[in-house]
């Protein structure tokens, strides 16, 4: 590795934590200093913009979950692909093993620049796994398949930071990404109540 290419490198170390702990709009100077680089504007040297360092952090832990995922999803049978918490878990767990103790927090941090929905990751096996998903949303109304996905993609960051903080503090939370995967499967498959219009249609009527 290079000098150029270890400078990106800590700055990805550096954001991946401090977006973690701080939020997505910390300072890219405070992301340049914690990686030890002298210059502050550093972070702008290797990235264009902060959506393209959040994506760059993504980028290069996605690999090995997708390695993890294509597994995954061709140990399935014809029927397994069928299973809500099955899939889920393809989802879920390769984000458990991530070597990082800032991952998930990043995740939840940086979530309104990652795609969540069925447009987004192509070329991955996410969307797949969505696809399949999205099957077992009992509607058939495209619009509220995509909230639900949506949701339920914004709610795994949140309880997976959350295991994170357990995880990396007192590691009494062995069992919770399995929980994770109940609780996301009941909010998938809840019944979907159809949008009642007619008190807008009245009021301005």
């Amino acid at each position: 590795m290079n000098r150029g290419e270890r400078a990106r490198a800590d700055i990805l170390d550096a954001a991946e934590q401090l977006i973690a702990e701080r939020g997505a709009q910390v300072p890219l100077r405070d992301i340049a200093i914690a990686a030890g680089q002298r210059n502050n504007s550093a972070v702008n040297y290797h990235f264009r913009n902060r959506h393209e360092l959040i994506h760059a952090v993504v980028e290069r832990r996605l690999a090995p979950m997708e390695l993890e995922r294509a597994a995954m999803l061709t140990a399935l049978d014809a029927e397994a692909r069928t299973g809500v918490e099955a899939l889920l878990r393809i989802l879920v767990q390769p984000l458990t093993s991530v070597d990082s103790d800032y991952y998930a927090r990043f995740l939840q941090a940086a979530a309104r620049y990652l795609p969540t929905d069925l447009d987004g990751t192509q070329g991955t096996v996410w969307p797949q796994v969505l696809g399949e998903l999205a099957r077992a949303i009992p509607t058939a109304d495209a619009a509220a398949k995509r909230r639900r996905i949506s949701a339920v993609g914004t709610a795994m960051f949140a309880l997976l930071a959350e295991w994170e903080r357990k995880e990396r503090s007192d590691n009494t939370a062995a069992d919770f990404p399995e929980e994770i995967v109940t609780m996301l499967g009941a909010m998938l498959t809840a019944p979907v109540h159809p949008v009642d219009r007619s008190a807008e249609t009245s009021a301005t009527g």
